[in-house]
């Protein structure tokens, strides 16, 4: 299937709107929080905002060799993981959103009426808080990012060296962008370099885009993000 690789635009994944929200993992020992809002974005608004949790589709915690480790997960809001991960990633999904002349609806296509636009949403989140090389590789089928090197020693100033893959693949035509900002686009190999400028908290983040059949949406739109702390 062609895929339409662009720039970050991130949709609101629990909201009945699109919206410039992130979302992010907050860790507080061996608890991994999923929140979504403003707070890290930078953007104005609610720093967080309440979500769906049926919306999170996966939540796994993963070793440093990139392996499923046992882990106990909340279902309410906020969704957490609760365990040793050296990463965690959470996948999730709002479903269809349609763009009608009366608002955005969070319904499919053929059940909005009059539509000038519709997508279905879907997003990958990804922490690293421990560095194992099994990391460097894809561990989903998801639109993912992976550092190719320990990200965690770097500190402002320095290149990160990531790798975009989609399906288990690495992706070329990938545009990166660093908090919200287009910094680089992925090369043949699915490569690219990107320069870190603040310290602690870091956000990168990709999306790509591709038409869907079937009459429920005009596109998918796949998007993903990664983050960790420096000093």
């Amino acid at each position: 299937m062609p895929v339409n690789l662009i720039p970050i635009v991130l949709f609101a994944l629990f909201c009945g709107r699109a919206s410039a929200h992130d979302l992010w993992i907050e860790r507080d020992g061996p608890k991994h929080t999923l929140v979504y809002g403003h707070e890290r974005s930078g953007h104005e608004g609610a720093k967080s905002i309440e979500y769906r949790p049926e919306s999170v589709k996966q939540a796994t915690c993963l070793n440093g060799s990139g392996q499923d480790i046992k882990a106990s997960r909340t279902a309410t809001f906020p969704v957490t993981l609760q365990g040793d991960c050296a990463a965690t990633w959470f996948l999730i999904s709002s479903g269809y959103w349609s763009k009608t002349p009366y608002g955005t609806k969070n319904v499919a296509k053929n059940e909005a009426g009059a539509v000038m636009d519709s997508w279905l949403s879907v997003e990958a989140v990804k922490r690293i808080d421990q560095w194992g090389a099994g990391l460097a590789r894809a561990q989903t089928q998801a639109l993912e990012l992976t550092p190719m090197d320990n990200p965690l020693k770097l500190k402002p100033g320095d290149k990160l060296r990531l790798r975009a893959w989609y399906q288990g693949k690495p992706t070329p035509g990938v545009t990166v962008a660093y908090f919200g900002k287009p910094r680089g686009i992925t090369d043949a190999e699915g490569n690219v370099n990107i320069r870190l400028v603040n310290p602690g908290f870091q956000l990168i983040q990709a999306s790509l885009e591709f038409p869907l059949n079937g009459g429920r949406a005009d596109k998918a739109i796949h998007s993903s993000s990664l983050h960790f702390d420096i000093p």
